[in-house]
């Protein structure tokens, strides 16, 4: 439809320049014209057209070219001869238009200053630079062929950003750059701001051959022009001291900052050689040029989108540029904006206005330009913005202010994606990402955004085609501010200078390492190099209290004790293969500490130092990931460095912001240590799928404020965004705004206040985007090996020795069953490493309390009470078999004496929350009559969840976690069903690690950034009931692992002979329904049928079988009584009440009717048939099951339907089986809707009945009808019957 409406438009077809110039051949010679516009006349005629065509016609001819000047006005020549020339000179395959005007216009600017040059003018220095004109010409050509060619492999038909495509990387491919700075040649005169004297850039003249005189790339020395001069040239511009053979790195400082100076117009810097605008930024060859570059783009009117890896120099080379220009004077020419994930075009635009303004005021002044500085432009879908402002020079349509002077600069990231190793290696972080790849809608055509070094969104087509690659910084220019950083940390703080080369060799090759892991978080960039040196400082200026016997130890020996902790704490922790790093770089140590155990042995005392002084409960495993976390965030909070934990549950991440918060109250911190260090307040946020930007954004707010007026060298301020990987795929896309916020701790701030910055730790289960942990530390905890888990549990059980050797044997086993029965259940990470912990914990309880080594009972419990809850057919025990012999031949406790067990109060061990796994509700149930009906425990608060809208309010949700909050206080036990918006609140508090004050426990609850603490009271239990399929298929892993899992339903608990009565009745089904298929499923064989169904009716079985034993002997009793009247009349009530019928479908499905404490004619009969029994243990087992069996098959039956019925005669039953179930359903109440309510209401009952009548309104076409005559029916009868306790519910 679409495609015709787009048909009946008219439509102008804009040809590609080959395209064209195919035209314009075949036009001359056939003599055809076309009427789509080829080249337009006015501009064929124009200057910026004319003057470079003529200037190539020319060259092309091999003319003389020192006389010749363009003469305004004059037009020679014809289209096509000129777009020949322009396609043969611009260096590109198949250009685009705006490639072509772009290459005509920098070469129209050039040339007009060449003839405006005295240096050109042929009447002035023609005698003593003969051919010096021509030789300008040449280069001007190449430059313009430079700066006009695209880095990025694109063409006129745009194809970068289709998306349509069937290769998943082609638009990645297409994006990626193809022409890099490193690997090209770039030979510059530049016109001087005086458009008349000129500077040299990135060649050398050199004789080569007889008298050759080629210009030749310093570096590479490729040849980039013979013969570009002649020897008289030569020697004529050496006498005018115009060196074409010096090397720009050699000069001195001042003589580069007047060369950059001359270009831009900065007369301080020409003028006073002592002017120096940032003496920090090392300035070389390379970064002149670049910075040259963009001026000359900036002169010409060509768009600037510059292209290059965070941290190469990008903000701050532009930055440099701008300081030269101002020269000194107190005034503000360069706005940059900070654009992130969740910057809008609103806040574009609105940055773009105030922009101009400051230009504006700049211009007409301080006769000044203005830059405006995008960085990371395309990480924001608003990147259309940034397109309009820069190509269109427009606002929202809108002009820009003329003649405000305003420059306008767009730095973009690559189109870079990770290698498969590293992608497989992100995928395993942790538990992998939430969202899984082939499911996420966050992409770059089909590339996962998270699969990309850097989360962008893809250009417009008309930026592709101006992006230049800003390249890399060189080991050696690296090296170079290496040693710059170096040397500046160690003045300001007064290090040892005799460091400062190690220092320097050190962090080099560690840069260079990370570069070279494909596989690993490779990010470096300079911030790496500031970080390790700030880390360093700290460490120098605590080794006071860090270091044994410091007055033993040379200045020397501190600083290089202190550049081991750095890189422990910058380089080391990121990598999985430490050794390999730490060999890489020990050999730039000195003896004795020139060797990896040296440098180990470093990094590992000083975590073990700061874990020894922090306070742990006794079963608190103090292991090598709680080690590292807490040395990590001890020294990142102190210095306000990002940190990213990431890994399964169990790795001690929360475990560690909890010991770390309570360590660190400065002066009130119970060590000598930390009452040193900073007093530590964290503002936690609960990350949830559901999570906002505003939320992230208030978190940091609200944590800066608390820095306000605060003594920043004594407090500190930490945002920690805790399971920060459950918003990673939020439809709100939280997280964008977190590079804005880890840098500055605002968004949209150019000058932030100094207590914006505040400390952060995120902590995720699920691995995260790299592109957001670049600006900070990131660690990924591994699974532990088989070693790891033994100290582990020696760590768990290190507070008693004499209990620990009675059990530590058994630890090596433990390990190898928990990493097989993990291997079994990876698919779904339904075990993790609290599993192991509570298991245990739970065995150094049963040892403690008996004093002896575990037997297999007690192994089989704690085996069972930790690993249950999967599927019917997975058997925990069968992995621990090889801990004690013939474990599996043990008896096992039933499931609900573990759930007692778990519930009890009067045990002194500590039990993880309940995680129970049903259907249909049966484990409420089951609950409620089993546990607290007894009155053994209080009754316990029940809380319903729903899909229903105001359930999911944030003031329902606030409404819950308050009464949560209220059991909690008060030991009341709390049910939860169905509330999986709030167990995220919960997730502290489902740790169980409490903080204690006045020896009362407490935990976090919130929801979001809201947090409160709360006591917990001792009796406090939690017990969540969730449908298994919801469990195993979209629970939250971390909350799985967090509980003790069992798997209860109608079955639960069952003894050996109901389980073979269960198995019976399941197999009388099959029997039953024979031919059912998809067509004709059990649901439609039995009203309602479920999986539990026959468990169902097998327990109404039992009970129904009990009462009526228990009716016969007192009615035995009775009649060993005198009889009476009255007691006759009790008697008949009493018989019709051992008939009643209890339904077996307890259910929630579509049913058509559902009846409870129904009459069934088989129970009757079978109730008939059982009074010449005497007393239930005179019975044989057979003829118990038989009875139950028989029981239970009349409670089905009582449900089946008619059509199943009349479908027995295709069932695999006996023909004398299906004549009797025939016969005994059809004396039953199925007539009619009149019979059933009469035969019901006619039975005597002594509770309430509750009648629903369900219809599928989609298969009647006359639903109206059908439903009008439902209400009828029961409401006439019930009329007639009087019965004012009935209600009808339809």
């Amino acid at each position: 439809m679409w495609v015709g409406f787009l048909e009946i438009l008219p439509t102008i077809h804009c040809k590609a320049p080959r395209e064209v110039m195919q035209l314009l051949a075949s036009q001359r010679f056939s003599g055809k014209k076309s009427y789509d516009p080829l080249i337009d006349k006015q501009e064929f005629c124009s200057e910026g057209i004319q003057r470079p065509y003529q200037y190539l016609k020319l060259y092309k001819q091999n003319q003389h070219l020192d006389r010749f000047n363009y003469q305004e006005g004059s037009t020679v020549g014809n289209p096509r001869d000129c777009l020949n020339l322009f396609l043969l000179y611009c260096g590109m395959d198949n250009p685009s238009w705006g490639e072509l005007k772009n290459f005509s216009w920098f070469l129209n600017v050039q040339l007009k200053d060449c003839e405006n040059s005295v240096f050109c003018d042929p009447d002035f220095l023609a005698d003593q630079l003969p051919g010096f004109k021509g030789f300008i010409v040449k280069f001007m050509i190449l430059m313009a062929r430079d700066f006009a060619s695209p880095s990025l492999n694109t063409s006129d038909e745009s194809p970068a950003l289709r998306m349509e495509t069937n290769l998943e990387d082609d638009l990645l491919t297409r994006l990626a750059i193809r022409k890099r700075w490193e690997n090209e040649s770039h030979p510059y005169i530049f016109f001087n701001a005086d458009h008349s004297s000129m500077s040299f850039l990135g060649f050398n003249v050199v004789c080569q051959g007889q008298n050759t005189l080629n210009a030749v790339d310093p570096h590479s020395s490729k040849v980039l022009i013979e013969h570009v001069m002649s020897q008289e040239l030569f020697e004529g511009l050496q006498r005018q001291r115009i060196s074409l053979t010096e090397d720009f790195d050699q000069l001195s400082r001042s003589d580069k900052i007047k060369r950059i100076s001359c270009v831009v117009g900065a007369n301080k810097g020409i003028m006073d050689r002592s002017f120096d605008p940032d003496p920090t930024y090392e300035l070389t060859v390379d970064n002149v040029m670049k910075m040259l570059a963009i001026h000359m783009r900036f002169r010409c009117g060509i768009p600037v989108v510059i292209m290059g890896e965070t941290g190469c120099g990008k903000t701050r080379l532009v930055r440099f540029l701008c300081t030269l220009q101002r020269e000194g004077r107190p005034i503000e020419n360069l706005v940059l904006v900070k654009v992130h994930g969740g910057t809008t075009a609103e806040m574009i635009y609105r940055k773009v206005r105030e922009a101009e303004v400051l230009a504006y005021k700049n211009q007409h002044k301080h006769n000044l330009d203005t830059i405006l500085f995008f960085d990371e432009a395309n990480t924001t879908e608003a990147i259309f913005a940034i397109k309009e402002i820069l190509c269109d020079k427009t606002v929202k349509g809108e002009p820009l202010r003329p003649k405000s002077a305003l420059k306008i600069i767009a730095a973009c990231n690559p189109y870079r994606k990770h290698s498969p190793e590293m992608v497989e290696r992100l995928e395993r972080a942790g538990l992998g990402y939430r969202v899984k790849a082939d499911e996420t809608e966050d992409r770059l055509g089909k590339v996962p955004l998270r699969q990309l070094v850097y989360r962008v969104h893809p250009l417009p087509p008309s930026m592709v085609s101006l992006v230049w690659d800003f390249g890399q910084l060189s080991d050696s220019t690296e090296l170079s501010y290496i040693k710059q950083i170096v040397q500046k940390k160690v003045s300001d703080y007064r290090l040892p200078a005799t460091c400062n080369s190690i220092i320097s060799n050190v962090l080099a090759a560690s840069q260079k390492y990370m570069r070279s892991r494909k596989n690993e978080c490779s990010f470096v960039s300079l911030r790496d190099v500031e970080r390790s040196m700030k880390v360093l400082v700290w460490f120098y200026q605590h080794s006071q209290d860090i270091f044994s016997n410091p007055t033993n130890l040379s200045d020397d020996q501190r600083t290089l004790k202190c550049l081991t902790l750095a890189i422990g704490v910058c380089y080391y922790p990121s990598l999985v293969a430490k050794d390999e790093y730490l060999a890489e770089i020990c050999r730039y140590f000195p003896r004795p500490v020139n060797c990896v155990a040296a440098l180990q042995e470093e990094i590992s005392s000083c975590q073990d130092l700061f874990l020894r002084n922090v306070q742990t409960r006794e079963t608190i495993a103090k292991n090598i990931a709680l080690k590292e976390n807490v040395f990590l965030m001890v020294v990142c909070i102190e210095l306000k460095i990002p940190l990213f934990l990431v890994g399964k549950p169990g790795s001690s991440k929360s475990l560690a912001k909890t010991v770390v918060a309570d360590a660190m109250q400065g002066q009130n911190s119970h060590c000598e240590l930390f009452k040193k260090l900073k007093q530590v307040h964290m503002v936690s946020f609960q990350c949830s799928p559901h999570s906002s930007p505003e939320g992230i954004i208030g978190t940091f707010r609200n944590c800066a404020r608390f820095q306000k007026d605060k003594n920043m060298d004594e407090y500190v301020s930490v945002v920690v965004l805790d399971e920060i990987g459950l918003a990673e795929d939020s439809p709100q896309m939280p997280l964008k705004t977190l590079h804005p916020l880890l840098e500055d701790g605002c968004i949209d701030n150019d000058k932030p206040d100094p207590h914006m910055k505040v400390g952060f730790v995120g902590i995720s289960n699920w691995a995260l985007d790299p592109a957001k942990m670049n600006r900070g530390i990131f660690v990924s905890r591994w699974d532990p090996s088989e070693d790891e888990l033994v100290e582990t549990a020696k760590g768990i059980c290190s507070s008693s020795k004499q209990i620990l050797l009675k059990i530590k044997h058994l630890f090596p086993s433990l390990a190898k069953a928990f990493l097989k029965i993990c291997n079994k259940t990876s698919k779904n990470q339904f075990f993790g490493l609290r599993d192991y912990y509570s298991l245990v914990k739970m065995l150094f309880a049963a040892v403690k309390a008996t004093q002896q080594e575990p037997n297999g009972e007690q192994l089989v419990e704690v085996v069972l009470r930790n690993f249950s809850g999967q599927p019917e057919g997975f058997d925990p025990v069968l992995f621990f078999q090889d801990v004690l012999q013939d474990l599996t031949e043990i008896p096992r406790p039933r499931t609900l004496e573990m759930i007692l067990r778990n519930l009890d109060h009067g045990t002194n061990e500590e039990n993880r929350y309940l995680l129970l796994l049903t259907t249909n509700n049966a484990a409420l149930h089951i609950l409620q009559q089993q546990v607290f009906a007894k009155g053994e425990y209080p009754p316990p608060e029940i809380i319903f969840g729903s899909g229903f809208p105001k359930d999911q309010e944030y003031a329902q949700i606030c409404r819950n976690v308050n009464r949560v909050k209220t059991c909690m206080e008060t030991g009341r036990t709390v049910v939860l069903l169905n509330m999986q918006n709030l167990y995220e609140s919960l997730y502290d508090a489902l740790n169980q690690y409490y903080v204690y004050l006045s020896k009362q426990q407490y935990v976090d609850l919130g929801l979001g950034s809201h947090r409160v603490k709360c006591r917990v009271h001792t009796n406090f239990r939690l017990v969540v009931v969730e449908d298994q399929q919801k469990v195993y298929k979209h629970f939250p892993v971390p909350l799985i692992n967090r509980l003790e899992k069992h798997r209860v339903d109608r079955s639960t608990d069952l003894e050996a002979w109901q389980h073979c009565v269960l198995n019976k009745l399941r197999e009388w089904i099959k029997e039953f329904s024979g031919k059912a298929n998809e067509d004709f499923k059990l649901s439609d064989v039995f009203i309602g049928f479920h999986s539990d169904a026959c468990a169902s009716a097998l327990l109404q079985a039992l009970e129904k079988r009990q009462q009526t034993l228990s009716d016969r002997r007192e009615g035995q009793n009775e009649r060993d009584k005198p009889k009476t009247p009255e007691s006759d009349k009790q008697d008949q009530v009493t018989e019709m009440e051992h008939s009643q019928l209890v339904d077996a479908m307890d259910t929630e499905h579509e049913t058509e009717i559902m009846v409870k404490n129904d009459e069934s004619s088989e129970v009757r009969e079978i109730l008939q048939n059982e009074e010449t029994m005497e007393t239930e243990n005179d019975e044989s087992a057979g003829e118990k099951e038989e009875e139950v069996f028989n029981l239970a098959k009349g409670l089905l039956l009582n449900c089946a339907t008619p059509d199943a019925v009349l479908r027995l005669k295709y069932s695999d039953l006996s023909s004398q089986d299906r004549e009797k179930l025939q016969r005994l359903y059809f004396q039953q109440h199925h007539h009619s809707l009149q019979d059933f309510l009469r035969a019901c209401l006619n039975t005597p009952q002594d509770s309430s009945k509750f009648l629903e009548v369900r219809m599928d309104l989609e298969e009647s076409q006359c639903s109206a009808e059908l439903i009008a005559s439902a209400k009828y029916s029961p409401i006439h009868h019930l009329k007639q019957r009087a019965c004012l306790a009935c209600q009808v519910c339809l």
